[in-house]
């Protein structure tokens, strides 16, 4: 038995051993049947959550709490049920086949495995051509090919085949192999044929292509080059996820307690936006989550070199993570603004060298984040090519991110859409890329609303800066760098697990946790409520936006000038009289 057939069968996601069929079996498994159960499932996970920490607040408020065991018990229940939920109880029935998600390992395998000869352009003109010569003596398999469509990367265009480069000049790709590994591309394209052969198969080429970062493609490269593609191996592959999610959660447990942890997790089980559907059973798509989770949590815990390190990593795999920098830019540009004042008011601030303008901790944080570029990117041109990082830029940050998709989230794509120019009116099937029309309209819509739409941004901006004015934990303006990270960002649905960070503020404001839950819910409900896939995620847009504004109001005092004025002067800030009889409303929180 080879390793990969080793280390597969002991995989609790398997189902092949026989009384494993025997239970899935059951009619209660069957597709229709279960995912009925699902939706209730996940709809009471957020609901019943919601209840009980309004509950469990409440009873501590009125001097009656529950004990201490018993409520971390029922926190670690829901924990357990809400992860299992995310997988669909590992039920075969309504996964991928083999569990594994064939489409994601189709771009991410062979796109990092052979980076060097496909780039960013080429993965498609390639597979066609590969499958061409796998098809040698098969008249009706070429003729097939012929007739098909793929996406032409450059421009993110879907057009006939003949229109390509594939026939008129095959050259074009397979002089950039060598003849060995031109042979082993040629089997793993062969793998994904028989795997996927029919509609699913040709779909896969009419996507948008291979576009991590040169960071990621340099650990894609890693694993992906253990083995040829094969059902034992990419469940290894896969597994990879569950345990990186399976460490988000512990790591919130240990920095944040069991109601953060619960709340995390429910959200993650039940979000509409973030589901299996679209990155579960796939190749190392949680790695920039949970180095996201784990920055949070280490900056909670005071490892500041390390948290910004982790959160350096994730920005370098995923780009869009670094927006969450500017909470630690607010603050820490805060603090050097008192120092500041303090040496044109003649007071020399404390400390020696370095120390006098910035804190040790935020020296921590800042070396942390230059070590790890330091090392990553390096190293990511030695593995993946001196050209990588231009390559990544011209076509994923030039082309792909400025190409609307219709699963985007985000204020740009809420900005954008309007009635008339909705999918159902926009899509046009006479063309040979349908949604062309679609495209060109957000993309013009965009551009006359910027004005408008940087006006948002950059009032919810001064909002954060005015929240976090005050703040010195660093790891409260990480988590409240997620407004502006959805609205400064247009990104696919998929990567709205970032709104993990935002469970961390029931900390300081425990009454956020009831919202956070409802907000996964109605994203859930948005998840089955539209036909037309831009009306639902503008929809599940608005849901999460929401939630950000909420977020912003409960964490930060009403503006005033008074305050502001206190402020400036570096004076404790002007508390209103308290009425008769009134009593705080913050709860806090013990781990």
């Amino acid at each position: 038995m080879t390793l990969p057939d080793l280390l597969s069968s002991s995989l609790p996601f398997h189902g092949h051993l026989a009384w494993a069929d025997f239970f899935w079996d059951h009619p209660i498994f069957v597709k229709d049947n279960f995912e009925r159960y699902l939706r209730f499932i996940r709809l009471a996970l957020a609901l019943v959550g919601a209840m009980f920490l309004i509950y469990e607040a409440r009873a501590r408020k009125l001097l009656e709490p529950m004990r201490q065991r018993t409520v971390r018990r029922i926190g670690w229940v829901f924990t357990f049920i809400a992860f299992l939920a995310y997988f669909d109880f590992f039920n075969p029935h309504t996964r991928y086949s083999e569990y594994y998600h064939r489409h994601e390992f189709y771009h991410y395998y062979l796109g990092s495995k052979y980076s060097t000869e496909i780039g960013y352009i080429r993965l498609y003109e390639c597979t066609l051509i590969a499958e061409w010569e796998n098809a040698e003596g098969n008249d009706q398999a070429r003729k097939d090919i012929r007739k098909r469509e793929l996406r032409d990367l450059r421009v993110n265009l879907i057009k006939p085949v003949t229109d390509s480069y594939v026939f008129s000049n095959p050259g074009e790709c397979k002089d950039r192999f060598t003849a060995a590994r031109w042979a082993n591309f040629k089997k793993d394209i062969n793998w994904f044929y028989e795997s996927a052969k029919g509609s699913y198969w040709e779909g896969m080429q009419q996507d948008h292509g291979y576009n991590p970062p040169p960071v990621w493609t340099m650990t894609g490269k890693f694993f992906a080059s253990f083995a040829p593609a094969g059902d034992s191996f990419f469940k290894i592959l896969a597994s990879i996820d569950v345990l990186l999610q399976a460490g988000c959660v512990l790591l919130l447990y240990w920095a944040f307690g069991w109601r953060v942890m619960m709340a995390a997790t429910i959200f993650w089980g039940v979000n509409g936006a973030a589901n299996f559907y679209w990155t579960g059973g796939a190749f190392l798509r949680q790695d920039w989550n949970f180095l996201f989770v784990a920055a949070l949590c280490l900056a909670r815990k005071r490892y500041f070199a390390l948290s910004g390190a982790a959160l350096t990593w994730s920005s370098l795999l995923r780009i869009f993570p670094m927006l969450a920098f500017i909470g630690w830019f607010i603050i820490i540009g805060i603090d050097i603004f008192r120092r500041i004042q303090q040496h044109l008011a003649g007071q020399a601030p404390t400390g020696r060298g370095l120390d006098r303008w910035l804190k040790p901790d935020h020296q921590r944080l800042i070396a942390g984040c230059i070590v790890a570029g330091g090392l990553l990117v390096p190293a990511s041109l030695i593995v993946v090519g001196p050209d990588s990082y231009s390559e990544f830029a011209k076509h994923t940050l030039h082309t792909h991110n400025t190409t609307p998709l219709t699963n985007h989230m985000g204020l740009k794509s809420m900005v954008a859409h309007d009635w008339e120019g909705r999918m159902r009116f926009g899509r046009n099937d006479a063309l040979d890329d349908p949604f062309q029309g679609w495209k060109q309209g957000r993309i013009d819509r965009n551009d006359n609303r910027a004005l408008f739409r940087n006006g948002i941004i950059l009032a919810l901006f001064l909002w954060t800066a005015w929240a976090l004015r005050r703040t010195k934990s660093l790891w409260i303006g990480m988590a409240m760098s997620v407004p502006l990270m959805m609205s400064m960002s247009e990104l696919t649905c998929y990567y709205y697990g970032f709104f993990l960070a935002s469970a961390a503020l029931m900390r300081p404001r425990p009454t956020l946790g009831p919202p956070y839950l409802a907000m996964a819910a109605a994203s859930f409900i948005v998840w089955f409520s539209y036909y037309w896939v831009d009306d639902k995620f503008v929809a599940m847009s608005y849901v999460f936006f929401l939630f950000c504004v909420m977020t912003l109001w409960a964490y930060s005092r009403p503006f005033s000038m008074e305050r502001l004025k206190a402020w400036y002067h570096n004076q404790p800030e002007p508390k209103p009289a308290r009425k008769p009889g009134s009593a705080p409303t913050e709860i806090s929180l013990t781990p």
